[in-house]
């Protein structure tokens, strides 16, 4: 990459190469677009860092350069690991939703709020999926209107003075409107907790 910047000297050219292969080593993980986009914001940034050093030759500038950037390690490693966390959140991994919601409660109390409200769906989620799973099997599990006109009810048994929901299609609606749930709430979370927090890591 060191054509799209206008390095002079050989050794120069080596140094640059040298960092930029360590850039990709640190950033494989990532996918090629990731990759390439956040490489190019550090190289820029190291291109234009080295651009304004006061040193005499071309190779001291660029050394310079990245020795103010510091250790790519130091801040590519939890950038790397909250990308990939926060995919693992958007495709709906359970490990990835748990460890997200736990880290949620260690901040504000907006934030508990937010755990509370996305704890309380995915757990409407998965109980709508329980069911529409036992409903196959048992067909009295399902929703039950009041016939003196009260509220629903969930029950996973026959309920008297009262009529089941649509008993034929309950299984296809449950489990397809838990599955859109899961995923509606997968990516919400990662839309309103992760995707602002990777817009301010990965600004330099």
């Amino acid at each position: 990459m060191t054509h799209q910047f206008p390095i002079k000297s050989e050794t120069s050219k080596k140094l640059w190469s040298n960092f930029e292969r360590e850039l990709n080593h640190k950033l494989a993980p990532l996918s090629v677009s990731e990759k390439d986009d956040i490489k190019m914001e550090i190289l820029s940034h190291l291109y234009e860092s080295a651009l304004n050093d006061g040193a005499e030759s071309e190779e001291k500038r660029i050394i310079n350069a990245i020795d103010r950037l510091g250790e790519p390690d130091l801040y590519l490693t939890p950038l790397i690991s909250d990308i990939l966390h926060a995919q693992s959140v958007a495709k709906g991994h359970p490990k990835a939703i748990l460890k997200s919601l736990l880290q949620i409660t260690q901040k504000s109390l907006l934030h508990l709020s937010l755990t509370a409200i996305f704890g309380f769906g995915y757990f409407i989620s998965f109980i709508f999926f329980i069911m529409g799973i036992m409903h196959i099997f048992n067909p009295e599990v399902g929703i039950w209107l009041d016939n003196n006109g009260g509220l629903l009810s969930l029950s996973f048994s026959h309920q008297d003075n009262a009529t089941q929901w649509l008993p034929a299609q309950f299984s296809f609606i449950a489990i397809l409107a838990s599955v859109f749930a899961y995923w509606g709430l997968s990516k919400l979370l990662y839309l309103l907790i992760f995707k602002p927090n990777l817009t301010k890591k990965s600004s330099y």
